[in-house]
């Protein structure tokens, strides 16, 4: 089969067509805007509310921009509520809480 009928076929142009718009996808989709980073930390954006002191420091509410609700933790002092922040750090191991390393706030209200 010659060059020439392989691109004339209309399953190859089809593949060809397909990957490149995969690979496009891909290309401008912001690996860290949200979620995991290189390092392991995850990044979330969104209302912070509820604080409750612990003995260790503060438990309280993240609600994201895509409205899911978070339980998160932090040992320093919180922002004023409430607040639109951007939180990064880690789940634990089961996911039940979100071990927050740094708040920067975009806004209070």
């Amino acid at each position: 089969m010659s060059m020439d009928n392989i691109l004339n076929d209309k399953y190859v142009l089809f593949s060809l067509a397909s990957i490149c718009v995969i690979v496009m996808v891909c290309a401008m989709v912001p690996f860290n805007a949200e979620g995991v980073d290189g390092n392991g930390m995850t990044e979330m954006t969104g209302m912070i509310s509820n604080p409750a002191p612990s003995q260790n420091g503060v438990v309280f509410e993240i609600t994201d921009l895509n409205g899911n609700v978070f339980r998160c933790f932090y040992g320093s002092e919180m922002p004023e509520m409430p607040a639109l922040c951007r939180v990064i750090g880690n789940f634990s191991s089961d996911g039940n809480i979100f071990f927050v390393r740094s708040i920067t706030v975009h806004g209070v209200w």
